[in-house]
């Protein structure tokens, strides 16, 4: 009897041992499975062949995007969209970052907590963007005949023009484009106030409707 109970303990506890092992093994592989999604992700970022994308003169990415399915690169990160008739909401790594929140007169780009970064308003002949609700101090982006200006409170900032795939802002060139562009949303790159990721959405979204 002391036998038939020694042997059944004894395969008790290798049956114990080869699950733990399996289990370990098992996280194990989920682990790096995560990291090589995590890696692919950063990988895709920073290699972005994009619809457009926006470099330093030295040819140093900063960010991108594709308008079909929206998505947005910038900061080493890939931001995919859920889109809704009202808004867009960005993802990276299962988090939601950014909200694109549209109004009549153009839109608000909101954090995770639905506060408000920036707010665009398209016009005929100019775009406001503004970090407030009332649009005070807004910078005024406007086309003029050989350049685009932006200004604050009537006062120029920025002179920015458009051509051989470069953004050149008060006479320095700045940004490189991955094709000629001539559509004047993309003098928002000028604006040192705006983060540069944050420049990715708004541009990408001005794009959709300009």
């Amino acid at each position: 009897m002391k036998k038939i109970y020694t042997v059944a303990l004894f395969c008790l506890l290798l049956i114990v041992s080869s699950c733990k092992s399996n289990t370990e093994n098992n996280a194990s592989k989920e682990t790096e499975t995560n990291n090589v999604v995590e890696a692919t992700s950063v990988e895709e970022a920073t290699n972005v062949d994009d619809q457009m994308v926006i470099s330093t003169p030295t040819g140093e990415k900063i960010g991108g995007f594709t308008l079909d399915p929206l998505t947005i690169y910038a900061g080493g990160n890939k931001y995919t969209s859920k889109n809704k008739p009202d808004k867009h909401k960005f993802y990276t790594n299962g988090s939601m970052v950014y909200e694109v929140k549209f109004k009549s007169e153009g839109f608000k780009l909101r954090d995770k907590n639905s506060e408000l970064l920036w707010k665009i308003k398209i016009y005929p002949d100019k775009i406001k963007i503004s970090d407030n609700e009332e649009n005070e101090n807004a910078f005024e982006i406007r086309r003029y005949d050989d350049k685009i200006k932006i200004k604050r409170n009537e006062e120029e900032l920025y002179a920015i023009q458009l051509g051989s795939s470069s953004v050149t802002v008060n006479d320095e060139i700045l940004y490189q484009l991955s094709s000629n562009q001539d559509n004047y949303v993309y003098a928002i790159l000028a604006i040192k106030e705006i983060p540069e990721d944050q420049k990715m959405f708004i541009l990408a979204e001005l794009s959709t409707q300009l």
